[in-house]
């Protein structure tokens, strides 16, 4: 009993350590300024909205608000190419 009881402390205290850290993107001798403008600029460009149908049970159809998607690997190619690299932070 013992033993689960170890293992389950060690199990919460690394999802505790984990919580604590986050990813970033870290670039020398930028301000905080320039990095809300090129996330944002990051964000804009690698966002793709599109419109979408929703049919209704009286058998019409409802447009509904554009739904935006963040492309990951666009976004990520737009901040490397801005000079920023992939970093752990601890909050």
């Amino acid at each position: 009993m013992k033993t689960r009881a170890a293992i389950l402390f060690l199990f919460v205290l690394v999802l505790v350590v984990a919580a604590g850290c986050a990813t970033a993107w870290k670039r020398s001798g930028v301000s905080g300024a320039q990095l809300v403008t090129d996330t944002s600029e990051c964000q804009a460009a690698a966002t793709g909205g599109r419109l979408e149908l929703q049919e209704t049970l009286s058998g019409s159809t409802t447009l509904l608000l554009p739904v935006s998607e963040l492309d990951q690997r666009v976004f990520g190619d737009c901040m490397r190419q801005r000079g920023y690299a992939r970093g752990f932070m601890l909050d």
